[in-house]
Parts: C-alpha cells; sequence; structure tokens
C-alpha cells in the first residue's frame, strides 16, 4: 500500500498524461479501485489540482467521478445483466470503463451515442483496445434497458431499494428499523446528490461586508446562516480555492453542522481547550476563531500525515496559540484543560454524500471496533478534564450504537459526569429529546452530525 504523498505524486503524473476529461475520470476511478485506502475525493482533488482542464471540463470530470462512485452498485448490477461471463473477475480497468459509460448513458446529459462512442474510443486511447467490443456491446444494450427492467431482479423490498438506490443492504436494514421508509428514501436520495457548500469566514481577518462584497464580484450567489452568521452556503466554489483572499485566510470550507458542533465547547479567552481528534483541523480553526484566538488549544491526532492539513491550516488562517500533539486519544496522555472536543472516528453515515466511496468501505461489523475506540477515546480523555469542565463527544454518523448508545454505556464509568442539555434558542430544531445535537441531512441541509455536552463537576 503506498502512502498519500505517493499516491498524490503518482495521480499529479497520470493527469499530466491524461488528454481528455475522461480519461482523467477513468485514472482516478482506476486508482481508487486499486487501493482504497485513499478516499475518491482526495484522489480528484489532487489531480484536478495538477490538471490544466477548463473549470467546465473540471466539473463534468467531478460529476462523472462522483456519479460512478455512488451509483456503483446499481451500475454493477446493470452490467451484470449483460455480462457474458463472471464480471466479479473483469479487470479493475475493464470495470472503470463500463461503470463510466452506464453512468454516462442513464444519469447525464450525455447523448447515447457519445456515451457508447467516446468511452469505447477511450478504451483504445488507455491500451484496453482488446476491451473495445466488449464495451460496445454491453453498453448498446444497456441503452435498451430501463431501471424497471433491472429492479424486477429484486427479491425483497430491501433488495429493491439497495438496487434503486445503490446502498449496501446492511446500512439500508439498520435505517428501515427505525426510520419511516419515506425518510429513509429521501436520506438515500441526499446521499445520492452532490454536498451543500458552506465556507467560514475568518471573523479574525476579515468582517461581513467585505467577504460578501468579495463573494458578489465572483458572481457567487450565497446566502448567510440564521444559525451562525460566519456561515455562508454558497452555489459555487470552483474558483474561491486559487484566491489571494482564501490564502490570506479570509474563509474556510466547513459544512455549518460542523461548525455548530464546535461552537457547543463556547470557547472564551483564557481558556486550554484539547481537539483530541483534530485532523484535518476545521473545528480546531473554528474554536480558535471564536475565543479571538486568546485561547490555547492543542490540537491532538494519531496520525502524523493528517496532522499536516492541520498544519497547513494555521499558518493558512494566521491562527495564534496553537501546539499541534501527535498523539493517540484513546491510550495516550492529554494536556490538562478546561475543555475537550472528541470529534471521534466513526461510521460516518451523516456524510455519505460528501464522502462518495464511504458506503463500501463500511461492513456492519466495522461499528462495534469502532464503538471500542470510540469508548476508549472517551474513557481516556475524561482523566484530563480539569474539574468544572466541559467535554463535547461528537461523531458525524446516524447510528445509535455510536452516539447515545455508547454513551449510555459509558457515562456510568466517569467519574462526576453530568450531561447538559442544549439549550441554545436557535439550536432548538436540531436538538433530540435528550438534549444533543442531532442534525438529520435529509431535514436540515446540513451535514448529520451529533453532539453531546458533558460536565465534569467539582
Amino acid at each position: 500500500m503506498l502512502p498519500p504523498t505517493c499516491v498524490a505524486i503518482l495521480l499529479k503524473r497520470e493527469s499530466l498524461l491524461a488528454s481528455t476529461p475522461r480519461e482523467l475520470a477513468y485514472k482516478t476511478l482506476l486508482a481508487a479501485e486499486k487501493d482504497t485506502s485513499h478516499g475518491v475525493d482526495t484522489l480528484l482533488s489532487n489531480v484536478l489540482q495538477s490538471s490544466e482542464l477548463a473549470q467546465q471540463e473540471k466539473a463534468w470530470v467531478m460529476e462523472l467521478v462522483y456519479g460512478v462512485t455512488r451509483m456503483k452498485l446499481q451500475l454493477d448490477e446493470w452490467i451484470s445483466l449483460i455480462f457474458k461471463g463472471r464480471y466479479r473477475k473483469a479487470q479493475h480497468g475493464v470495470k472503470c470503463l463500463l461503470r463510466m459509460g452506464v453512468f454516462q448513458l442513464k444519469y447525464m446529459q450525455t447523448s447515447e451515442h457519445a456515451a457508447i462512442h467516446e468511452t469505447v474510443a477511450l478504451s483504445r486511447q488507455i491500451k484496453q483496445g482488446q476491451a473495445s467490443g466488449l464495451v460496445n456491446a454491453v453498453l448498446r444494450k444497456i441503452q435498451k434497458l430501463d431501471l424497471e427492467a433491472l429492479l424486477k431482479q429484486s427479491s425483497d423490498d430491501i433488495q429493491r431499494l439497495s438496487l434503486e438506490t445503490s446502498h449496501p443492504r446492511w446500512l439500508l436494514e439498520k435505517w428501515v428499523s427505525r426510520y419511516e421508509r419515506g425518510e429513509v428514501i429521501s436520506l438515500c436520495q441526499h446521499n445520492n446528490t452532490p454536498p451543500q457548500i458552506w465556507i467560514r469566514r475568518n471573523m479574525q481577518v476579515v468582517g461581513a461586508e467585505a467577504l460578501e462584497t468579495f463573494l458578489a464580484d465572483l458572481n457567487i450567489g450565497y446566502k448567510k446562516s440564521a444559525v451562525l452568521d460566519v456561515f455562508y452556503e454558497i452555489e459555487s466554489a470552483a474558483t474561491l480555492f486559487a484566491t489571494k483572499e482564501f490564502h490570506a485566510g479570509w474563509f474556510s470550507l466547513q459544512d455549518l453542522a460542523a461548525g455548530i458542533v464546535a461552537s457547543l465547547l463556547e470557547p472564551e479567552s483564557g481558556d486550554t481547550i484539547v481537539d483530541a481528534c483534530a485532523a484535518p483541523g476545521g473545528k480546531m480553526a473554528f474554536i480558535s476563531e471564536l475565543s479571538g484566538g486568546q485561547a490555547k488549544v492543542f490540537a491532538c491526532d494519531a496520525s502524523i500525515s493528517r496532522l499536516s492539513k492541520v498544519r497547513e491550516n494555521i499558518e493558512r488562517l494566521g491562527l495564534k496559540q496553537i501546539e499541534v500533539c501527535e498523539l493517540d486519544a484513546a491510550v495516550e496522555q492529554l494536556p490538562q484543560a478546561n475543555k475537550i472536543l472528541l470529534d471521534v472516528p466513526c461510521s460516518g453515515t451523516g456524510v455519505l454524500n460528501r464522502r462518495p466511496d464511504a458506503r463500501w468501505k463500511r461492513q456492519a461489523s466495522d461499528i462495534i471496533s469502532l464503538v471500542n475506540i470510540q469508548s476508549k477515546i472517551l474513557q481516556n480523555s475524561w482523566e484530563y478534564l480539569l474539574p468544572g469542565g466541559l467535554l463535547v463527544y461528537a461523531t458525524c454518523t446516524l447510528e445509535p450504537e455510536e452516539n447515545w448508545g455508547l454513551l449510555d454505556s459509558v457515562l456510568e464509568h466517569l467519574k462526576g459526569a453530568r450531561v447538559e442539555a442544549i439549550t441554545e434558542e436557535k439550536l432548538k430544531p436540531y436538538i433530540d429529546e435528550r438534549g444533543a445535537l442531532s442534525t438529520l441531512p435529509w431535514r436540515h441541509s446540513m451535514d448529520g452530525m451529533f453532539a453531546v455536552k458533558i460536565r465534569k463537576t467539582i
């Protein structure tokens, strides 16, 4: 397995050799297929940054790559209907070509002729010419089929929903057991659409009027959040990250739900705050900004490679009083603090539209091991919270085992722990019956986040 830096370098080299948007999309999908340890969003970001494609072409590549990734289960079922032989045993390159062609036929505005012709041409361009006849035959037959023909293969309602929405069965079974079917469908539809784009204004660097003028000058439509007024939902981020204002630290890309979680710590001047699972550093940065740069913040993470992104954020945003620490919050000693944020590793089912391949990387059994890690992080970190201090436990998952289920099993073992209900009036629509933050993406138009405030009594 190659480290992330090596993968990034190789992909950048590949992108320089990619002469067309389709070829770049193919090479990104192939890299993700061959090595699932790297997220397709990271891989695509690397190749797009080094490519010379026009902005419209980059947007097309993103639609194709993310779409193929999200709809992979359904695309593979389409192909399996027609494919002669054992499709599962087909080469990665052939699978990527076929998925790209089927997605263009069924979900993009590409004409049927172009979807088939260009995919066949691509097979020759990437030295897969021996597969061109197969690609042509499979796509022409799929061209004539509709979705209902595919769904007829379903043996029950859950399998039909799995095929229709391209979600793994185990996950749908969990959701159907606790949500109404209509809500499950809405959640799946949400997961299959591009995520909303939020930016957070760096209040230490730029005022609201200047940032809004900047967005207007770029013809970027925006809407300011009524919950946190430094957050803006914007129509497009395509041109933002090449601007001098971005590099000067005016703003960061961050979902509103993540910002709400960070705000629950109520950072103030003089606080000592530990962000125990800080990478890539978005919440850490907002915590510092909320304190006016007057809180001492320890940004901790077990991954040295991910901490490099934390350091980049600190430098770009001009953050003060931040100390970066490489440590494992599950077992190692943390700095003593009066406030601790635990944004723990989780199954990520609240952000599946933002992480297109995450649904294929998880299995039901993973939740058991994740709960074990989460429990260790919470119990270990609690030892370093000062009396009277506040700890915020947070996840980006919808799964109860990782949220209240975990807390109910661990809280009784935390000396002096008392859950504090979240009472802020603006947050009322997002608070559950037990006083925790619980944003549901299909209802609340933001990422699915869970967070609980826990006070250590004096």
